[in-house]
């Protein structure tokens, strides 16, 4: 099940990518509680998420340089072929930017 929570596009493709993680990674039927955080299953399931969309080699060298300005994040967006949005959505959710910094560069869903 997934959810359009806030209508953030960035959210709705992480959480889409999430949940094939738990069907790629985790091949039994099982109940998994979403938020149960330290479940293993959910951290990785997390992990596969986060280098579907960004490949992490790419995004740690991003972070590692630590220019989070637009035009960075659209640099690195276009040189991996993702949406700016993504981008930004992990930055805040990393707390690497905070949570009203650009997001003029992410979209919502009507």
């Amino acid at each position: 099940m997934i959810t359009i929570r806030g209508k953030w596009a960035d959210i709705f493709g992480f959480s889409l990518f999430h949940e094939i993680g738990h069907i790629l990674l985790h091949k039994r039927p099982a109940v998994i509680l979403e938020d149960d955080s330290n479940d293993q299953r959910e951290k990785e399931a997390d992990a596969f998420a986060a280098d579907a969309l960004i490949p992490p080699e790419a995004y740690k060298q991003f972070v590692e340089r630590g220019r989070f300005y637009s035009r960075d994040i659209k640099s690195l967006a276009q040189t991996v072929g993702i949406h700016p949005g993504i981008v930004v959505g992990r930055l805040q959710h990393e707390k690497l930017l905070p949570p009203h910094y650009y997001n003029d560069l992410r979209e919502r869903y009507e």
